[in-house]
C-alpha cells in the first residue's frame, strides 16, 4: 500500500488556502474600485451597503467551492436576491420567500434609478434606487469573478473585468482616473496572475515568464495612462453634464424642475428692475390638465376662463407696472414674464403670445441676449374682497378641477381637515396654504429622491403628505390637488421665485434670478379677480394674503429702494441649502445592510455544520436496523478530513487505507468492517450490537491526529457535503486507493 498521505495533506491546504487568496484579493480589488464611485454618488451609506451585498455574494462563492458544491452561481445569485430583497423591500416578502411583490419592487426601484441616471448631474444623492442598482451590480460582479477564477485561464479575463469597473465612473463623471488606483488594482491583478501560473507545488509554468513582462507592461501603463491621456470626458451626457436647454421645446417643465434644481453649481439667469412692491414671480409656463402622474401644459383651443384685465372686477384695484428684465445664462424657448401680462416690448425675433397663462413663446428663436420691458398687472384687493367673491364652476373651468378617477384618500381627507373652519373659497385656499408652509413640513431636494417619492403624481402627493418632506413640486401640486377635491379651481405655473437684491442702480433695486430660483407654484382662480399666485413651499418668498380690515401694515412706495440685507430670508429658511440635508435623506440602508449582511454570515458558515450535523444524527438513530448508515457516516467523515473517496472502491480497500492514518483506533475500524461485510456478503448475518460506539471511536481518533485547520475545516466546510463521487485529496495528482 502506498503512503502519499502527507503530501496529499499539503498539497489539499495549499489548494484551498490559494482559493481563499484568490477571493480576498478580488474582495480588496472591488472594494477599492468602488471608491471611484464617490465621484457619481454622494455620501458614505451607499458604500457601506454595496461592500456588505458584495461581502456576502463573495463569501457565499468562497464557502459553495471549499465544500466542492455545483451550481455555485445560482446559488450565489438567490443569496444575492434575497439579501436585496431584505434591505430594500422588506414588506414584501412572505417570512423569508421573496414574492411577485418582491420582484415588482425590485423592478420599480431599478427604474427609477433608471430615470435618476436619465436626468441627474452626477454626483447624485444616495437614493434607494441608486443603491440598489450599485450593490446588486457589483454583487454580481464578484459572483462573475468568482466564475472566471474558476477557470484555468481566468487571469486575462479578470483583468478585463476590472478595466471595465475601474473605468465606468469615469466615463460617467468625466473625472479623471486616480493613477493611485490603477496602480493598485493592477498590483492585485498581478498577484492573480502569478498564482495562476504556479503550480501546485510552487514550480514556475514556463508561462511564467511572459506574465513577468506582462506585469511590467501593466505597472508601466498604471502610471503613464493618466498624464499621457486627455482627460475622460463623460458618454453619458445626460448625467455627466447638464443639457443645454432650461425649459426646452417640447419637454414638461414640471419634469425638467427637479432636474435642474438638483444640478451643482449656480449660474445667473437673469436680472431685473420692477415698479413693483416687491420682486415678481416670473412665469415661462402654465400647467392645468393633470393625469394623476403628472401635470401637462393645458391649451388655449376652447374658450376658457377670462385672464389679464378682462377677468377683474372694476372694484378690485389693479395698476399697470413695467419690469425690465436682461438675460444672462438662459437658453429657453419660454419667456420669464411676470403675471398677468399685458404687453410687451423690445424682443428680438418672433414670439407668440398664449392667451392660456398669457406666456410668451417661440418657434424659432430663444431667450438668449434678450433685454426686454414687460407690462403687468398689480392686483390689489382686500381680504374683505376676496372672501365675497364666489367661483362658479362651468364649461370654462371644468379641466381646472379635474381630476383622476383614483386619488389615495388621505390627499381629500386632509384638505377637507385643514379647511373644516373656513366658510368661503379665500379662507380654505389660506388654510391650504399655511398648513403646508407651517404645519411641520419641511423644504429639501433631496429627500423625495432617497425615499423614492419624486415626482407630482397623486400617489407621490399622498405619500409627501406623510413624509412632509419635498421641495416645490411637491408643494405645489399638492396644494392644487387638495383644492380640486374642493372643487376649487387650481392650476400650477413654473418659472422663477423672488430673487435677490444684486445692486442699486438709478435709485431702484436690481434683483437677481439664478439657477437656484427654479420654482414651481400654485394658481387659484377668483371669479372677479382672475388667477391669483399662492406660495405654498416653506422659506420661499412670502406667504400670499392680502389686506385685512384694520390693518396697519402698508406696502413700501413704488420703487422704494429696500436694502439688500432686509430682503434677507430668515436663518435656517433658505431653502436651496440643502447640502446639510443631504446625509440625513439620502438612503438609509446600511444599518439593515449591516444587519442582514451578520445574519447572512451566520447562515452561511452555520448553514454547512448545521446540516453535517443533522446528517449524522439521522445516521445515527438509524443504526439499529442497518450499518449502512454507520459506514455512509465513516465514509463522510474521512472525506471531511481529506481522506481520498472513490465510489468504486471497497469497504476493505477504504478501511486498509485509512488504518494508515496515524493514532487510528484500529480495533473499532475492524469491527465496523466485519459488521459492514457481514451485512453485505454473508446471508441473514447476527449482528453484535449497532456500532455507534466504534464509529465514535474511529471518529475520535481521526480528530487526535488532524491538525487544527483540519479540524476547523471539517466542522465550517464539510466535503462530504458535495455529495457522493470520487474525491482526491490533491489539486495535482489523484492518490492512489490501494495496492
Amino acid at each position: 500500500m502506498l503512503r502519499a498521505e502527507p503530501a496529499t495533506r499539503r498539497g489539499t491546504a495549499r489548494t484551498v488556502r490559494d482559493t481563499w487568496l484568490d477571493h480576498v484579493i478580488i474582495a480588496l480589488a472591488f472594494a477599492l474600485l468602488l471608491s471611484g464611485f464617490r465621484s457619481i454618488v454622494s455620501g458614505t451609506d451607499w458604500w457601506i451597503t454595496t461592500v456588505l451585498v458584495a461581502t456576502l455574494a463573495g463569501l457565499t462563492c468562497a464557502v459553495l467551492r471549499a465544500v466542492g458544491m455545483r451550481w455555485v452561481a445560482p446559488v450565489a445569485l438567490l443569496v444575492e436576491l434575497l439579501a436585496l430583497a431584505w434591505i430594500f423591500v422588506p414588506e414584501t416578502l412572505l417570512v423569508f420567500v421573496p414574492t411577485i411583490d418582491t420582484f415588482r419592487g425590485l423592478g420599480s426601484l431599478a427604474s427609477a434609478a433608471q430615470e435618476i441616471i436619465v436626468e441627474e448631474q452626477a454626483p447624485v444623492a444616495a437614493a434607494r434606487p441608486v443603491v440598489l442598482l450599485i450593490a446588486s451590480s457589483f454583487g454580481l460582479l464578484v459572483i462573475v469573478a468568482d466564475t472566471l477564477l474558476a477557470s484555468r485561464r481566468a487571469a486575462a479575463a479578470i483583468g478585463v473585468l476590472l478595466v471595465a469597473v475601474f473605468a465606468t465612473p469615469a466615463l460617467i463623471s468625466g473625472d479623471t482616473p486616480s493613477v493611485w488606483l490603477f496602480v493598485a488594482v493592477a498590483a492585485l491583478w498581478l498577484v492573480i496572475l502569478r498564482s495562476r501560473t504556479t503550480l501546485g507545488n510552487g514550480a514556475i509554468r514556463r508561462q511564467g515568464g511572459p506574465a513577468v513582462v506582462l506585469a511590467t507592461a501593466a505597472l508601466a501603463a498604471a502610471v503613464a495612462f493618466p498624464i499621457i491621456s486627455p482627460d475622460v470626458s463623460a458618454v453619458a451626457a445626460s448625467w455627466g453634464k447638464p443639457p443645454a436647454a432650461v425649459f426646452g421645446r417640447g419637454i414638461n417643465p414640471m419634469l425638467e424642475l427637479g432636474q435642474n434644481l438638483r444640478r451643482n453649481g449656480t449660474s445667473t439667469a437673469l436680472t431685473y428692475t420692477t415698479g413693483l412692491d416687491e420682486a415678481p414671480y416670473l412665469k415661462v409656463a402654465t400647467l392645468r390638465d393633470f393625469t394623476g402622474k403628472t401635470w401637462r401644459p393645458g391649451s388655449n383651443g376652447r374658450l376658457g376662463a377670462l385672464e389679464g384685465e378682462f377677468a377683474i372686477d372694476p372694484n378690485i384695484s389693479a395698476e399697470r407696472v413695467s419690469t425690465t428684465i436682461t438675460i444672462r445664462n438662459l437658453r429657453s424657448d419660454m419667456l420669464p414674464v411676470p403675471y398677468p401680462l399685458y404687453e410687451v416690448s423690445g424682443l428680438d425675433g418672433r414670439w407668440v403670445r398664449d392667451k392660456f397663462g398669457l406666456t410668451l413663446t417661440s418657434r424659432n428663436d430663444d431667450t438668449r441676449g434678450q433685454k426686454y420691458s414687460v407690462t403687468s398687472l398689480d392686483v390689489r384687493p382686500t381680504a374683505n374682497q376676496m372672501r365675497a367673491l364666489s367661483t362658479d364652476v362651468g364649461i370654462q373651468l371644468k379641466d381646472e378641477v379635474a381630476l383622476p378617477k383614483r386619488i389615495p384618500a388621505v390627499i381629500e381627507e386632509t384638505a377637507r381637515e385643514v379647511t373644516a373652519d373656513a366658510d368661503n373659497q379665500y379662507d380654505r385656499v389660506l388654510a391650504l396654504q399655511d398648513y403646508l408652509r407651517d404645519g411641520g413640513f419641511t423644504y429639501s431636494e433631496t429627500a423625495p429622491v432617497a425615499e423614492d417619492y419624486d415626482g407630482n403624481g397623486v400617489d407621490v402627493i399622498a405619500e409627501f403628505l406623510d413624509k412632509k418632506s419635498g421641495y416645490c413640486v411637491h408643494f405645489s401640486s399638492a396644494m392644487a390637488v387638495m383644492a380640486r377635491t374642493l372643487d376649487i379651481p387650481s392650476r400650477i405655473a413654473v418659472g422663477y421665485a423672488p430673487g435677490s437684491v444684486d445692486s442699486i442702480r438709478s435709485g431702484r433695486n436690481v434683483y437677481e434670478a439664478t439657477s437656484d430660483d427654479l420654482h414651481a407654484w400654485t394658481e387659484i382662480y377668483f371669479e372677479g379677480a382672475g388667477w391669483i399666485k399662492f406660495e405654498p413651499t416653506p422659506g420661499v418668498g412670502s406667504a400670499t394674503a392680502f389686506k385685512e380690515p384694520g390693518s396697519s401694515a402698508t406696502a413700501p412706495e413704488d420703487g422704494e429702494v429696500r436694502d439688500p440685507e432686509q430682503l434677507a430670508a430668515p436663518e435656517g429658511a433658505n431653502r436651496f441649502d440643502s447640502t446639510t440635508q443631504t446625509s440625513t435623506q439620502s438612503s438609509q440602508t446600511a444599518p439593515r445592510t449591516a444587519l442582514i449582511t451578520v445574519a447572512g454570515l451566520v447562515v452561511l458558515l452555520g448553514a454547512p455544520w448545521l446540516i453535517r450535523r443533522s446528517r449524522r444524527r439521522w445516521r445515527l438513530s438509524h443504526a439499529d436496523t442497518s450499518i449502512e448508515p454507520i459506514w455512509r457516516e465513516l465514509e463522510d467523515t474521512a472525506r471531511d478530513f481529506g481522506v481520498a473517496f472513490s465510489l468504486s472502491e471497497t469497504p476493505r480497500g477504504f478501511a486498509g487505507r485509512l488504518s494508515e492514518r496515524r493514532g487510528i483506533d484500529q480495533e473499532a475500524l475492524d469491527r465496523l468492517l466485519r459488521r459492514v461485510e457481514r451485512a453485505r456478503f454473508a446471508r441473514a448475518a447476527a449482528q453484535d450490537g449497532d456500532g455507534v460506539d466504534d464509529l465514535r471511536a474511529v471518529i475520535a481518533s481521526l480528530e487526535v491526529d488532524a491538525t487544527r485547520q483540519e479540524r476547523w475545516r471539517a466542522i465550517a466546510l464539510p466535503r462530504s457535503l458535495s455529495g457522493r463521487r470520487s474525491y482526491t485529496s490533491s489539486a495535482s495528482a489523484p492518490v492512489p486507493l490501494a495496492t
